[in-house]
């Protein structure tokens, strides 16, 4: 009766644990090219516009969207590939997602893709890396109206 009872737990953990893996494996690379089916599971936030500059090695990507939507960050590494660099979070309660990705170059790309059910999502971003002494020429240029109507 025990190796029965054994043999039964054993079985239900193995089948119980198969299906928990399935539901877990995602993709790790998209097209640049990639299309969603709808348009309403996030608003982004951060940057305003779908495009933004920097001098920071990292930037800051907000949203706020749907509960339970599951959302992954792509960056396009060449051509028309993009790699995952940020793995799968949930919106919560709250609505609101954030998260802070690594600038390597001059301009990055970046694929938000978010999924709640069969619908899905996808945002594409732009954020540029201005060198800190770019930023400072900017800052030290005044504009005063004196000077367009001149």
């Amino acid at each position: 009766m025990k190796k029965k009872l054994l043999s039964l737990l054993l079985a239900l953990t193995v089948v119980f644990s198969i299906s928990t893996v399935s539901f877990a494996a995602y993709e790790t690379s998209i097209p640049l090219s990639a299309q969603g089916n709808s348009s309403n599971l996030i608003y982004i936030k951060r940057p305003q516009s779908l495009s933004g500059s920097t001098s920071d090695k990292t930037y800051t990507i907000s949203a706020i969207g749907t509960q339970n939507t599951k959302i992954r960050v792509y960056k396009q590494t060449n051509g028309d590939s993009c790699s995952l660099v940020k793995s799968e979070k949930q919106i919560g309660a709250s609505g609101l997602f954030s998260t802070v990705v690594d600038l390597s170059s001059s301009n990055n790309t970046f694929v938000i893709y978010a999924e709640n059910g069969t619908n899905n999502q996808v945002v594409k971003i732009q954020i540029s890396k201005v060198k800190k002494s770019t930023v400072d020429k900017l800052k030290s240029v005044t504009v005063n109206v004196l000077n367009f109507l001149k």
